[in-house]
């Protein structure tokens, strides 16, 4: 009994530690370096670099002529602007819907086979003539200035690549506003970590590198993370832009399809790190190898450290009164994200009650899809396409 008490004690403080990293100590560490070592400048700078700004799509025949418009309409010199639309095996209307921009500034590449959105990126880039390579994915409408407040940081030629801000422009969700959430706090940590010098994650949604430090995107790997990791790999800065923003649509459609795309992205993203997995030597990169760890690694593994600690802290809670504090909030923290579920996702009105169980609802789908994207990517399971679902 001693020794089950020993063992179940550790399991609870091990799997209480790895979740204060992952949302406090994480985030505290990298305060504490900004304001110890203050906010590292960018030389910005009004001239304008030539500019491809590339979407891969698969079958967006509903999506695609907004995009076109959308990147048309964008702030930015024409002479050093260009679009180029890459359709990976399209089988419905895509090719079609293109086909009336004509403009110059405007290339449309197509494959006749459906190879994956990393074959397509690296194809659109092969085929780019710009200094700067802007990604923004089919559903995400850009604001004007947004490659401008991208571009503006490469003036500092320590920077490689710059990421934009996604903002959730219509809720086509119930679980919208939960999402919303999540996005800013994501942002907040990304704001955080730029001050500083370094990003430990993108967003695909809009970023942008310089082309001459482009690498080609291997299959099965999330190719927002993968830029970001191989910018910092050359010793270049990736940086996050709040003021270039981007506005989709809520991401989930529905709890299955959260589970599915997050199953997805943990099992890529974990591929990519992988094969980055240099990166984790604190004496070549510092502070951001101890970020990245947390904030990619750990954050995988909170589906783990969360079974472990109710599991620990039930066995713990007949012998250790005090334990049973944490086993209590536990199961309210569960209640009320089943509540959602069966209660309050139908009941909007009551705005306060289906805000905080919401979240306490997406916190943990997103973990369930997290756990199996984790034990996917442990038995080599890879993910090379997939049908995007963008639209409703």
């Amino acid at each position: 009994m001693k020794m089950l008490l020993i063992v179940n004690s550790f399991v609870f403080a091990f799997s209480m530690l790895g979740i204060l990293l992952v949302f406090f100590f994480n985030p505290l560490l990298i305060w504490i370096v900004y304001l110890i070592k203050g906010k590292k400048t960018s030389k910005y700078s009004p001239t304008h670099p030539s500019v491809s700004l590339i979407t891969v799509v698969h079958n967006a025949e509903n999506i695609i002529v907004d995009k076109i418009k959308n990147s048309l309409a964008l702030n930015y010199p024409s002479g050093n602007y260009e679009i180029i639309v890459f359709s990976d095996g399209s089988t419905d209307e895509t090719e079609n819907k293109v086909k009336p921009f004509t403009e110059k500034k405007f290339r449309f590449l197509c494959s006749p086979t459906h190879d994956g959105k990393s074959y397509g990126i690296n194809k659109a880039v092969q085929n780019s003539s710009g200094e700067v390579i802007v990604f923004s994915d089919a559903d995400a409408m850009l604001e004007p200035n947004a490659i401008i407040n991208l571009v503006k940081h490469f003036a500092d030629p320590e920077v490689g690549g710059v990421c934009g801000k996604c903002i959730i422009y219509e809720d086509i969700s119930k679980l919208a506003k939960a999402q919303s959430s999540y996005l800013r706090f994501d942002s907040t940590i990304k704001k955080i970590e730029s001050q500083i010098g370094f990003l430990t994650s993108s967003t695909g949604t809009l970023c942008t590198i310089r082309k001459d430090l482009f690498q080609p995107i291997p299959p099965g790997v999330t190719d927002d993370l993968y830029l970001c990791l191989s910018i910092i790999k050359q010793n270049h800065r990736f940086l996050f832009e709040p003021d270039a923003k981007a506005f989709i649509k809520a991401s989930s459609r529905s709890s299955a399809h959260e589970v599915e795309r997050r199953r997805r992205i943990v099992n890529r993203s974990l591929t990519g790190i992988y094969i980055m997995r240099e990166l984790f030597n604190p004496l070549k990169y510092g502070l951001f190898s101890i970020s990245l760890l947390i904030n990619k690694c750990f954050r995988r593994l909170l589906p783990f450290f969360l079974i472990f600690m109710f599991s620990s802290s039930l066995f713990l809670s007949f012998y250790i009164p005090p334990i049973k504090v944490a086993l209590y909030l536990q199961i309210v923290f569960y209640l009320l994200a089943l509540s959602y579920r069966l209660l309050f996702q139908h009941l909007p009105v009551v705005k306060i009650a289906t805000r905080l169980t919401s979240l306490a609802f997406y916190f943990c789908l997103g973990n369930y899809g997290t756990l199996f994207g984790v034990l996917d990517f442990l038995m080599g399971k890879q993910i090379v396409k997939w049908n995007p679902q963008k639209t409703d």
